[in-house]
């Protein structure tokens, strides 16, 4: 039976061993709130499953280990929020990290029987963290200070550890598209726009990590493509805004490309 105040995460893992106690205390060391955290871990080798272990062992029930085999980290989010028994929901990578007191602020926004979702900002952190790239977080605070559709298809400024829903809205959009592997997020909020408004918070909620073994640092260009095939069948509908959009989308990608060119070593 679903809990309408039970806020439950998950968090793909794999092979996070070293940012992955971090990440998962995270969470339960949140205050004021009833949760539970669903790891999904299809197989890490590197120590990541006795982590866990030891960690429940503190935890109790409230950390779910769910050590089956996954067709990707797209797939195990889904099976995460098959298995979850909260209302509120939301994902976290195993190597990013929760802000303290993040998750209590969502009671009063997502503990409704109606389609409901938000996001707050999201802040950039490196192996040590040491907050970095204060441009690009600046950048992205400033343009998702304000939410339209159209304005989220020309770019993807969301911070996708920051953003929460309620399963209403979850059951109204659909799972994850297992198609996307690096862009899923992008797709799931673009759908979730269609249904509701999301409620924008000034607070910083959660924290993305940088590090060189991360796909964000491994696959960008790639991921960027992916975003971009995204938003073309998102916009193909939307009549000549969606194509203005699709338009500008292409403009904005072209200039993170050349900065990324610029600035990668």
């Amino acid at each position: 039976m679903t809990s309408q105040r039970l806020i439950s995460i998950i968090m793909p893992c794999y092979q996070q061993v070293n940012f992955l106690e971090e990440s998962v205390r995270s969470v339960l060391d949140q205050e004021g709130v009833d949760l539970e955290l669903l790891v999904m871990d299809p197989g890490s080798t590197d120590g990541s499953r006795e982590l866990l272990q030891s960690l429940q062992r503190n935890y109790g029930e409230r950390l779910q280990l769910h050590f089956s085999p996954d067709d990707g980290q797209t797939d195990a989010i889904n099976r995460g929020m098959t298995l979850a028994r909260g209302n509120i929901l939301g994902w976290l990578n195993s190597d990013d990290r929760m802000r303290p007191g993040a998750l209590r602020q969502l009671l009063p926004y997502l503990s409704s029987p109606e389609p409901r979702w938000l996001y707050g900002r999201g802040g950039i952190i490196d192996e040590r963290n040491r907050e970095i790239s204060s441009f690009i977080v600046k950048y992205k605070n400033f343009r998702g200070s304000r939410f339209s559709l159209y304005k989220f298809l020309t770019e993807d400024f969301i911070p996708q550890m920051s953003t929460f829903w309620n399963r209403p809205l979850w059951e109204a959009a659909g799972e994850l598209d297992k198609r996307w592997h690096l862009a899923m997020d992008y797709d799931l909020f673009l759908r979730f726009a269609q249904i509701a408004e999301p409620v924008v918070l000034k607070n910083y909620l959660a924290d993305f990590r940088v590090h060189r073994d991360s796909k964000s640092s491994l696959r960008t260009l790639e991921h960027m493509e992916e975003a971009f095939l995204t938003v073309r069948e998102h916009a193909a509908n939307l009549g000549w805004r969606g194509k203005t959009s699709l338009v500008l989308h292409k403009i904005y990608a072209l200039r993170t490309k050349m900065i990324y060119r610029l600035i990668k070593p």
